[in-house]
């Protein structure tokens, strides 16, 4: 089944996700980023996922902090196969 692409506040949920990464990154300001914050507040859905994202974006982060190249070697191919 398809999940609905519901509107909360004025931004719906595919605008929503397609902004993750510019929240993370504080490229978004003013009222677009207020839309996102009321957006994550009134969708549990998207808040969740968000919450998701951010997690997975430290920890690449991290692993690609690590010194040990085995495991980025192994992080690499993990996402090449992707």
């Amino acid at each position: 089944m398809k999940k609905k692409n519901k509107q909360v506040a004025s931004i719906n949920c595919e605008q929503a996700i397609a902004s993750f990464n510019d929240y993370m990154d504080n490229y978004l300001k003013g009222k677009t980023r207020e839309e996102l914050i009321r957006h994550f507040a009134e969708c549990k859905d998207c808040m969740q996922r968000f919450e998701f994202e951010q997690l997975l974006k430290s920890k690449v982060h991290q692993f690609g902090q690590m010194d040990d190249n085995a495991v980025k070697e192994k992080i690499e191919k993990l996402i090449a196969s992707l």
